[in-house]
């Protein structure tokens, strides 16, 4: 853990053998969504067909709340698989799909924010300023897609950023940690939300071969009622359901595979992909705590290990 790791990252490059510029492909691409105020225009006339008041910004958690109560409400769950939704002509003008995952509503809904638009184009590298650079500058997509990672100290702070463990475990935060963090409620919202946790997988997602998955926190709430403070807290994660509580958060280190399994559900565009920037203002952010706490851990386990290597040595002086 040094000083300045959270300064470092791993830039997502592509190289294949067929370039294609963006611009040729880009016109293949369905009309790009229109927004009316903060939401797509689809979503705000979805929300006003069943009485919702679009005035103010209902938040994408609540939103896919509003959603699940009305897929409850017209029996649209799929009789035969009842993680399927049968979307209406109404989900069926945002969601573009006769079928959807009832578990992918909220990561669905991320591109009907306009607050969303900046960061997150499937088809681009970089930013549309870097487009405009010049023909040499701007981004290619390709078509045979094959994956480098390149350590670079100067990267465009708009290039995704990789989603390998080297970045991943600068923003990860295990179940400790989170802990000592909601010790002080007034900064754990900041430095929770867009941090990645992990928790065991579903069991009944046959799709999923680990056992354990890495997940974005979306948000968080506190439920009144309870005298376990800790208890209190839920997370919003992605790709899950339900909410989570700090006490469902893994311990251990999250493994090379589940970091994959992490990329490959971005790369379907399940959840959204940090950029460079992104990453690195949430590095800096937890730089310090993950440090502290990975400090004290080392600590504890110090004696331990001074004791097993004088045991050891004994054994060896006075064997029998």
């Amino acid at each position: 853990m040094a000083g300045n790791a959270a300064s470092i990252f791993w830039l997502e490059e592509y190289s294949g053998k067929s370039l294609t510029p963006v611009g040729s492909k880009r016109k293949a691409k369905s009309k790009k969504l229109e927004f009316n105020g903060w939401g797509s225009k689809p979503l705000i006339e979805f929300l006003e067909s069943i009485g919702k008041d679009t005035t103010e910004k209902i938040s994408q958690h609540d939103v896919s709340d509003i959603i699940g109560k009305y897929i409850n409400d017209n029996n649209l769950t799929n009789p035969a698989k009842k993680k399927r939704v049968l979307c209406d002509e109404r989900l069926y003008s945002i969601f573009g799909r006769k079928t959807i995952s009832r578990i992918k509503v909220y990561d669905l809904l991320e591109t009907h924010y306009l607050e969303n638009q900046d960061a997150w184009d499937d088809d681009f590298f970089f930013s549309s300023e870097e487009e405009n650079l010049g023909e040499e500058k701007k981004c290619l997509r390709l078509e045979k897609k094959t994956y480098q990672k390149k350590r670079d100290f100067e990267t465009p702070k708009s290039c995704f950023a990789a989603i390998i463990p080297e970045n991943i475990k600068l923003v990860y935060l295990k179940k400790s940690l989170v802990l000592d963090l909601s010790k002080d409620f007034g900064s754990f919202e900041a430095k929770v939300v867009d941090s990645f946790v992990r928790i065991k997988s579903d069991p009944n997602n046959f799709l999923q071969k680990n056992s354990h998955q890495l997940v974005l926190v979306k948000g968080m709430k506190k439920v009144s009622g309870n005298n376990d403070v800790n208890a209190d807290i839920l997370l919003q994660v992605s790709n899950f359901v339900k909410d989570v509580r700090i006490a469902m958060l893994s311990e251990d280190d999250f493994s090379q595979e589940e970091c994959e399994d992490l990329h490959q559900r971005m790369k379907k565009g399940l959840l959204k992909r940090p950029t460079v920037a992104e990453l690195e203002a949430k590095a800096r952010a937890l730089h310090e705590d993950i440090t502290k706490h990975w400090l004290a851990a080392e600590l504890t386990l110090l004696p331990k290990l001074i004791d097993r290597a004088n045991e050891k040595g004994w054994r060896r002086e006075y064997p029998f």
